[in-house]
């Protein structure tokens, strides 16, 4: 019999105290998992779920890691952890008739770097084991890479809407972060929050202009149909081109017509520049369903509809709503991006100096160089196939297979 099952009961029960004094004890042996990106992390494995691990490192709670972070992990024993019996262990909730489990999860950062479908698909089984009812799917972002659009856009509206009621909060949505949060049906703005200037954006920050255009225009048509926004098209347009948009809102029914002129009552861009949305023009167009500056406005807003509030999560210091394990995950690949980003560039510089070095002597002693490059080299190449995002306008394929063939090159002199 293996120590496995009783660590696994221990470390549930005693989560802070158990693998520091056990291993003091020499009583098992720590699982060591060793990361793609070279570091190696040991503690105790509390959970596993479809190549999914939950690493208890004896302070906090367990790291979560994802099956394209493992490189490789070490432990005493290949028995699986019985992964049912700890959720259930594990589980402090019941839902209460009536009340609406809600819980906030943010987007922030560059979209298709810290704003990533693949974080919000590894969050959906936290928030089922927390019994979250509602999402509130919180933007903060610039934009980024117009080829996550659709990556998000389906997470978003083919995974969670089917699993929860889902809202967008935005604080900032710009270009392919609004573009993004049109998936959505249900929008609120924070008083400050804008929302727009969808325009795309290719090489060297040049604009995308004519068919290029018009295909990302054709994406948000049909993202905007998932968000049941048919009748706000002339406006989206308006985001995207140099085009007027306008609006009237009928008297008796309430109900707005949008225009691609500016011929309505209430203009909302003369056609000089792409239409960014502030949160009161966004109310006022009933493009968003309300403002709130906090959590708790927020919850008034959504409690007209869906009844009493519960928020999922745990008070953290500096952070203004409850943080769930799911809005935790979020925080954690941001970092691990911005750590793996900053790493990268650093490889690449490495790579090529050490090239340049070997450009620099003679055939005879170029190989400790050249050696090394390829060092390099091969560490590009796995981390380009962990984020295929990471330089992506300067390092891909044909640029790795170039590489290569300069490297041959300078070997044979």
């Amino acid at each position: 019999m293996t120590l496995r099952p009783i660590m696994a009961a221990l470390v549930l029960a005693f989560a802070m105290l158990v693998p520091a004094s056990a291993k003091a004890a020499g009583v098992y042996e720590p699982d060591i998992v060793k990361l793609t990106d070279g570091r190696e992390l040991e503690g105790t494995i509390v959970k596993e779920q479809n190549g999914y691990i939950w690493l208890d490192m004896g302070v906090g709670q367990p790291l979560f890691l994802s099956p394209d972070k493992i490189e490789e992990i070490i432990r005493d024993s290949d028995e699986p952890l019985p992964t049912e019996v700890a959720a259930k262990e594990e589980k402090t909730w019941e839902h209460v008739p009536g009340v609406t489990r809600a819980a906030v999860i943010t987007a922030e950062g560059m979209v298709g770097m810290q704003m990533s479908s693949t974080p919000l698909r590894e969050a959906i089984p936290m928030l089922k084991e927390e019994g979250v009812d509602l999402v509130v799917f919180k933007v903060k972002s610039g934009g980024g890479y117009l080829l996550e659009i659709q990556q998000l856009s389906d997470v978003l509206h083919n995974e969670y809407k089917k699993e929860f009621q889902l809202v967008a909060w935005i604080d900032s949505a710009i270009s392919a972060a609004a573009m993004t949060a049109l998936t959505i049906e249900e929008i609120y703005f924070m008083p400050h929050g804008h929302f727009g200037a969808m325009t795309g954006w290719s090489g060297q920050l040049e604009a995308v202009e004519g068919r290029g255009l018009e295909a990302v225009y054709y994406k948000m048509e049909k993202i905007s149909a998932r968000g049941n926004r048919p009748d706000y098209v002339p406006m989206i347009r308006a985001m995207q081109h140099l085009e007027p948009a306008s609006y009237d809102i009928d008297d008796e029914t309430g109900k707005v017509k949008i225009y691609d002129t500016a011929a309505g009552e209430f203009v909302l861009n003369e056609g000089d520049t792409v239409l960014t949305l502030d949160s009161q023009q966004a109310e006022h167009c009933k493009f968003s369903s309300g403002t709130a500056a906090t959590i708790e406005e927020l919850q008034a807003l959504l409690e007209q509809s869906v009844g009493e509030i519960v928020w999922v999560g745990e008070s953290v210091p500096g952070i203004p709503y409850p943080v769930c394990k799911a809005e935790k995950h979020q925080m954690e690949y941001r970092k691990e991006v911005d750590f793996q980003d900053t790493n990268f560039r650093e490889i690449v510089v490495k790579y090529q100096m050490e090239l340049n070095n070997a450009r620099g002597v003679a055939v005879d002693r170029r190989g400790g160089f050249l050696r090394r490059a390829e060092g390099y080299l091969a560490r590009i190449k796995r981390m380009i196939k962990i984020n295929p995002n990471f330089g992506i306008f300067t390092v891909n394929e044909e640029w790795i297979r170039q590489q290569e063939e300069t490297i041959r090159e300078l070997r044979r002199g």
